[in-house]
């Protein structure tokens, strides 16, 4: 892990017991994994198997992060994180896209998860919408890492 939090470090995150994350990916390994990942770091997983679903509940519940494939049926996660933004900042939650291809634009997420998923990416990404969380709750400022 080359000097980067090991799995038995997730709690120094802090905040993560009631952390809800939405994980929208059309690959059943790859929802499995990012479901496990999520999971292992104490956050509460939802999964949605298309971009239909994920609009649906992230539209209908309150997540503090949504991870989405950028590629699924019915919606894009493009799609899906606009129709996000739509909310506005202070109700949104922390925008993942989840791509195989690094190179490509991720406009209107926040973070990038680049498939093959690295642990050190997720435990970041999980980080960064703690941060994020706390501002838009708090009134706390961002600090970039």
């Amino acid at each position: 892990m080359g000097g980067g939090r090991t799995s038995f470090e997730y709690g120094r995150l802090g905040g993560t017991s009631d952390f809800r994350v939405l994980v929208a990916d059309d690959d059943a390994a790859s929802r499995r994994l990012l479901e496990a990942v999520f999971g292992s770091c104490g956050c509460v997983v939802t999964l949605a198997l298309d971009g239909g679903e994920a609009a649906e509940l992230a539209l209908g519940r309150d997540f503090d992060l949504v991870c989405l494939d950028r590629h699924m049926p019915f919606l894009t996660g493009d799609e899906v994180a606009d129709r996000l933004h739509a909310l506005g900042d202070g109700a949104r939650p922390y925008l993942a896209a989840c791509t195989s291809d690094g190179d490509e634009p991720a406009d209107g997420f926040d973070a990038v998860l680049i498939k093959p998923i690295r642990l050190q990416s997720v435990i970041d990404t999980i980080a960064g919408a703690l941060q994020f969380r706390r501002a838009a709750r708090g009134g706390a400022k961002l600090i970039a890492a």
